[in-house]
């Protein structure tokens, strides 16, 4: 058998994240085993221990894999926010809601590693990465809020810190709702609902 090249290698190897992600997502994480990962992919299974430890080494591989789309929405919307903070923060949203419509892959991602109604053994090694990475989320949606009061959008006795947690709490549940339902309502339009009703919620100047 003629060796494969570093680029099949790798070929192969990106082929079976995209497919563990599609089965952890369809299936969960503990109902799907590497075995049935090599299945679905088409390679043998001891080709994926060739690349992978473990399930727990898979799933670390497949969200070092993807970018959720937060941190591009986050920089993209830093730049108008000296002119309107609260309008930033409004395309913030509305872009992140957007490019979970557009993208399976970052609702998939969403669906493995930030939705698990209990603690999975093989997601420990990551955990506290994820738990940054909520923290993160959160502390985008602060600076917003942050600038906000600083132009006198919002009054100066307000918490940015709590409404950021509000704020996050609910676009969380829109968008597990979505995902949960498949897919079953448009996120774009409930999502411009929802910070419509959100916005209008904020503890105005």
């Amino acid at each position: 058998m003629a060796r494969r090249t570093p680029q099949e290698a790798a070929q192969t190897r990106q082929h079976l994240i995209d497919t563990g992600l599609q089965l952890f997502s369809r299936q969960g994480i503990e109902n799907t085993t590497l075995k049935q990962v090599a299945q679905e992919a088409g390679v043998t299974h001891g080709a994926l221990y060739w690349h992978f430890r473990n399930r727990a080494d898979l799933l670390l591989q497949i969200h070092h894999a993807y970018e959720l789309p937060f941190e591009a929405q986050y920089l993209e919307q830093r730049q108008g926010v000296q002119q309107d903070a609260l309008a930033a923060l409004s395309q913030y949203i509305r872009g992140v809601l957007a490019e979970f419509a557009r993208n399976p892959a970052a609702g998939s991602i969403y669906r493995v590693f930030y939705m698990a109604a209990t603690p999975v053994t093989d997601l420990a090694e990551i955990e506290s990465e994820l738990s940054d990475n909520r923290a993160l989320w959160q502390d985008q949606l602060k600076f917003f809020l942050k600038q906000a009061r600083k132009q006198k959008q919002l009054r100066k006795n307000c918490s940015p810190t709590a409404l950021a947690f509000s704020l996050q709490a609910a676009l969380s549940g829109l968008l597990q709702e979505w995902l949960r339902s498949d897919g079953g309502f448009d996120l774009k339009a409930e999502g411009q609902a929802l910070l419509g009703i959100l916005l209008a919620g904020l503890p105005h100047k």
